[in-house]
C-alpha cells in the first residue's frame, strides 16, 4: 500500500502568504508540491489554499524536471517586469498524441492574480497569454521536439475556453446535420482548432477540416459523406 503524501489547507490574507505558510509548515518548496486556491481571497475575505506534496520519486527523466524549474523562473520574472502578484504552478501530464505515442505537457498555472491582472495576461481571445506562452518556450530553452510542450493558463482560462469551444463545435455539429451544409468558423489559433477537432472526432455524422493558411487558417465542419 502506497504511504498517502501530507497535504493542509491554511489560510492568510493573500494567496501568496497562504501558500508561504503552508511550505513553512510542510517544510517543502514550490517544487515539491502541488497548490490548489479553494478561495482567491479579497477584502472581506481571507484566502484558502491546499497545498499537497507530490511524490518524490521521479516519473521523468531530471531534464524535463529541470525544465520545469527553468520555465517556471522564466514566467515568474515576466509577471515581476509586469507588475503582476501572482505566483506559478507546474503540473507535468501525459496524453495520448496523434501518432500512438505519448504527448507530455508542462503547464505553468498563474493563480492568485486580480481580475484585471488576468485580463492583462490573456488579451483578446488569449492572443497576449499565446504571446507568452511562445516567449516561455523560448527563453527556456525548448530547442528541440524531445522536450515537452509547455503551456501556459492564467485562471484555467485555456480550460474554459475549451468547454466553450467544444460545446459550441457540438452544436454547430447538429446544425450541419440537420441542413446538411457546411460550417465555417472564423480563423482561429491551432490550439483552438484542436479542440474543435478531437470534439468531433467520433461524431459520425460530421467530419472536420482546416482551410486556410497563417493567420486565416480555419475550420470548416461538413456533412458526413453517404456510404455507397
Amino acid at each position: 500500500m502506497s504511504k498517502q503524501k501530507p497535504s493542509i489547507e491554511i489560510s492568510a490574507r493573500t494567496v501568496a502568504d497562504a501558500v508561504d505558510l503552508a511550505l513553512a509548515q510542510l517544510g517543502r518548496d514550490r517544487d515539491e508540491v502541488a497548490i490548489e486556491i479553494l478561495i482567491s481571497g479579497n477584502d472581506e475575505e481571507e484566502a484558502l489554499v491546499r497545498v499537497s506534496v507530490v511524490d518524490d520519486e521521479p516519473s521523468e527523466p531530471a531534464s524535463h524536471e529541470d525544465l520545469a524549474k527553468q520555465a517556471r523562473h522564466v514566467l515568474e520574472t515576466m509577471l515581476e517586469h509586469m507588475g503582476v502578484e501572482g505566483f506559478v504552478s507546474a503540473v507535468k501530464t501525459t496524453a495520448p498524441a496523434q501518432d500512438g505515442g505519448v504527448e507530455e505537457t508542462i503547464t505553468l498555472h498563474v493563480e492568485g492574480a486580480d481580475e484585471e491582472a488576468m485580463g492583462l495576461l490573456i488579451g483578446r481571445r488569449g492572443d497576449t497569454l499565446r504571446s507568452i506562452q511562445f516567449m516561455v518556450n523560448l527563453l527556456s530553452g525548448r530547442t528541440s521536439r524531445k522536450w515537452p510542450q509547455i503551456v501556459v493558463d492564467v485562471g484555467n482560462y485555456r480550460q474554459r475556453r475549451q468547454e466553450m469551444l467544444e460545446s459550441m463545435a457540438r452544436r454547430m455539429a447538429e446544425r450541419v446535420h440537420q441542413s446538411k451544409t457546411p460550417h465555417y468558423f472564423e480563423p482561429m489559433s491551432g490550439a483552438d482548432r484542436r479542440y474543435i477537432h478531437l470534439a468531433l472526432r467520433d461524431d459520425p455524422t460530421v467530419y472536420t477540416e482546416s482551410e486556410g493558411e497563417g493567420e486565416t487558417r480555419k475550420i470548416v465542419i461538413f456533412p458526413a459523406k453517404a456510404s455507397s
